[in-house]
């Protein structure tokens, strides 16, 4: 199992102010705006909720571990430096995913220019997100195995999707971010973005449908 460490530097903004050592059922929001304050614990629980799907958003971008793992660790690292300044005018993932997504978008400016006008390709169709379900896993060793040989099937499905389809699936299934997020994320029209994830779903209906056959 991967673990990585916060970003090598935390800072505390300023002075820890009593009575915020504890999390409970605070936002995203009130947390970052903690770590503002100077609760350097608040970044941890933050980092703690998020650093696995971001990761893996990343990872799936890359497709190279220790790249992702660098990745993760600037995009963490922005998010310390923007914490002063930060108002929440928007969902923290939304804000989070959005200094993700422009990460990778300077990755691939300096490797592949080409990349870039395939993240922004705008394909505008009307349709509706095609709802997926996710199988309860058994506790069967047999299944298990099954389990795992299908998630790294799913994995390499999602990797060979169309970059701009890959991004918009990522941020939704992973990020959990809605398609008017994805937008704003990425700064493309909510149409655009319902198609990416009707032809996304529609891929990955496909290259998985022999799985209703076993």
């Amino acid at each position: 199992m991967r673990t990585t460490p916060l970003p090598h530097c935390l800072p505390a903004v300023g002075v820890v102010e009593e009575g915020e050592g504890t999390f409970g059922s605070a936002t995203d929001e009130a947390l970052l705006l903690a770590y503002a304050r100077g609760n350097t614990a608040s970044f941890e629980e933050l980092y703690n909720r998020h650093e696995r799907a971001v990761y893996r958003f990343l990872l799936r971008s890359v497709r190279v571990p220790s790249v992702a793992e660098e990745m993760l660790q600037e995009v963490f690292l922005s998010v310390i430096r923007s914490a002063p300044h930060y108002e929440p005018r928007a969902r923290f993932t939304t804000w989070l995913y959005r200094i993700a997504r422009n990460r990778l978008v300077d990755h691939w400016r300096s490797r592949e220019p080409a990349s870039i006008e395939s993240l922004d390709d705008i394909d505008g169709c009307d349709v509706r997100l095609i709802e997926h379900a996710v199988a309860d896993v058994s506790t069967q060793p047999e299944q298990i195995a099954l389990d795992r040989s299908r998630a790294r099937e799913f994995t390499k499905a999602v990797e060979d999707l169309p970059a701009a389809q890959r991004e918009a699936f990522l941020l939704h299934a992973e990020a959990g971010l809605t398609i008017e997020q994805i937008s704003s994320v990425t700064g493309c029209p909510r149409e655009s973005i319902k198609s990416r994830l009707r032809y996304a779903c529609a891929k990955l209906r496909v290259r998985l449908s022999h799985w209703s056959k076993t």
